[in-house]
Formats: C-alpha cells, sequence, structure tokens
C-alpha cells in the first residue's frame, strides 16, 4: 500500500538507458538535469491505491495493471528480441498489445485521472454501469450525479478509470491495425516526457481517443500508428515530433545521450518561449499530423529529398509556420 506505482512502466523505461543503464533527465521548470535508474522517475506514491474507507481498499496496480502490464511487456519483449522491429514478420496480436499500451497510457499519464470526467461530461456512459460494492446500477440519467462525485473524490475517478479504459480498447477499430502501425529507426536518440506520445487524430470519444499517434518505442525506434505514414524517417520530423515532446512534457524530459538531451532542449528553448507569448496552445496536437500526411505523399526519400532541394526552408519550423498549420488545423 502506497508504494512507488509507475506511469511509465519500467519495462518501456527501459528501452531509454544509456551505456551506464540510467536515464538522463531535464527538469522543464527549472531546466536542470539529473540522472536516474528507470526505478526512480515517472511514478507517483499510491497512485494506484484507492482506499474507500467502510467499502473496502481497491489495490489497482494488483488487480488491474500488473496482468496487463505483463502482456505489454512481453509484446515489447517480442519486438525487439524476437523479431527485431520487423512488422512483417510481427504477430498481429504483438502490435495490438502494443497499441492497447499506448491507448492505455491516456488515463494512466499525468492529467489521465481529469480524462475521465472529461470523456462522461462529453459522452455520457455506453452501458449501465454497476458498482461493484454497492451492487447499484447506474444509468445515463445519473451521469450529472457521478460527475459531481468524481469531481469531489478523486478516488471514484480512480475507480471508474479501469471501465472507460477497457471501453477504449474494445471500441478501437482494430481492423485498421495492419495497415496503420510502422517502426522506423532512428539514429538520433529519441526524447521521452511524461506524456510520451504524440496525439495525430484524436476525439473525446471511446474507440477514437488517439485513434493515431506517435510515440517512441525505445532510444532509436519510434511507431507512427496512422492510415497516412511515410515510406522512410527523416530529420525534419523527428525535429518536429522533439518539438512536441518537450511542449507536451509537464515536467520531466528523458533521454539516453546527456549531451543531446542538453543540445536540443537549448535549440527548442527560444521557440517554447516565442510560442507561449503568441499564446499558441494544443499544438502537440494540430503540428505533427499536417507533416506525417504531407511526407506521406512521397513513394521515396529520394522524391523528398529533390522536392526539398527546390523548397526554400529558410522558415523552416518557426513559430510563425506553426501558427499557420495550427490554424489551418483547428
Amino acid at each position: 500500500m502506497y508504494g512507488n506505482h509507475h506511469y511509465l512502466p519500467q519495462f518501456y523505461l527501459n528501452g531509454f538507458v544509456g551505456e551506464n543503464e540510467k536515464l538522463y533527465y531535464c527538469r522543464k521548470k527549472y531546466n536542470t538535469f539529473k540522472t536516474v535508474y528507470p526505478s526512480g522517475i515517472y511514478y507517483k506514491k499510491g497512485l494506484n491505491d484507492v482506499d474507500l474507507g467502510e467499502k473496502g481498499y481497491y489495490d489497482l496496480e494488483k488487480e488491474f495493471f500488473m496482468k496487463k502490464d505483463n502482456r505489454y511487456a512481453q509484446a515489447f519483449n517480442d519486438m525487439r528480441e524476437k523479431f527485431h522491429y520487423d512488422i512483417n514478420s510481427m504477430p498481429l496480436q504483438v502490435k495490438a498489445d502494443i497499441v492497447e499500451f499506448v491507448l492505455g497510457l491516456w488515463w494512466r499519464v499525468p492529467g489521465g485521472l481529469q480524462h475521465v470526467i472529461d470523456l462522461l461530461e462529453h459522452e455520457g456512459i455506453v452501458t449501465p454501469y454497476i458498482d461493484k460494492e454497492s451492487h447499484h446500477v447506474y444509468y445515463k440519467e445519473d451521469v450529472p450525479s457521478i460527475i459531481e462525485l468524481l469531481r469531489k473524490d478523486e478516488r471514484y475517478q480512480k475507480v471508474l478509470m479501469p471501465t472507460v479504459y477497457e471501453e477504449n480498447i474494445d471500441m478501437h477499430n482494430w481492423f485498421k491495425l495492419e495497415d496503420k502501425f510502422w517502426i522506423y529507426e532512428t539514429y538520433e536518440p529519441l526524447l521521452i516526457g511524461d506524456i510520451p506520445y504524440v496525439p495525430l487524430k484524436t476525439e473525446n470519444k471511446r474507440g477514437k481517443i488517439l485513434e493515431e499517434f506517435m510515440i517512441p518505442l525505445d532510444k532509436n525506434h519510434i511507431l507512427i500508428y496512422s492510415q497516412k505514414h511515410p515510406s522512410f524517417f527523416e530529420v525534419h520530423l523527428l525535429y518536429y515530433f522533439n518539438l512536441c515532446v518537450v511542449y507536451g512534457a509537464s515536467e520531466k524530459i528523458v533521454c539516453s545521450n546527456l549531451d543531446y538531451l542538453k543540445e536540443k532542449l537549448e535549440i527548442y528553448k527560444p521557440i517554447m518561449v516565442r510560442l507561449n507569448k503568441m499564446g499558441i496552445d494544443g499544438i502537440k496536437e494540430k503540428l505533427l499530423a499536417p507533416f506525417v500526411e504531407f511526407q506521406s505523399q512521397f513513394a521515396t526519400y529520394k522524391e523528398f529529398e529533390e522536392y526539398a532541394k527546390n523548397t526554400d526552408h529558410s522558415k523552416f519550423a518557426t513559430p510563425e509556420t506553426i501558427s499557420r498549420i495550427a490554424n489551418k488545423y483547428s
């Protein structure tokens, strides 16, 4: 009870360690850098403990997440060690477990419990909800009272979270899994924040949450889960992705290489300041999608390279450019 519960599981973080088996991280607010083992970051004490007093104690870590994380960890291990990131030899179930892991992060990362309230406010409940303790049945007309209870007491957000977690997985369009699952190797170490995914297409609706996204799978592999995806992965897309990770992280940003982390944060710092001054918000959801879609038009990297040679990129990735893209897709 009241242990250190990781919202980013250690099996995932182990893929980002450096040669010394440690992670390097920057505290975004203070611009300070430290080293840490995966066990010492992205956790909160008692995060998955639910003490309901007379109604009993609910251990989410043991009763809900442990079994799932064991399955997710096996999928990540198979992806790396057995199939060596080859999506053509990788079974659908391995791919599905990895995508399910990401869908589950929506509720686990900082701010995830607020998503429970947001979803019920936006969409209500799909089917009558039965309280496991009291066996009371809640219907759609009970949603306002449920939301009031959730707002008053975070414990009930935790109790309801597994239900919406499973509903979103069940209603996800798994028929498109094979077409949307693409892994790319990078030759620069990837950054992750406490919110490691970047949405490309998402709605506050069951089955539509994180419908398409990008996420690092480890320090040198990234998943683009999208119907439209490039046939290559090049430096400009990496630049945009890292910018979104840094912008979206609430506290700590991690990398396997300290010098690289410092270098990238130094580059992004003035852009972040300008974005904030311009009042641009939600950029992580709006920036990548149009660029991924744009690059997907080129059959080969050579075609894209020819286009790039004949295009003026002097204003590439400036806040003004980002603002225009954001306004176009808002």
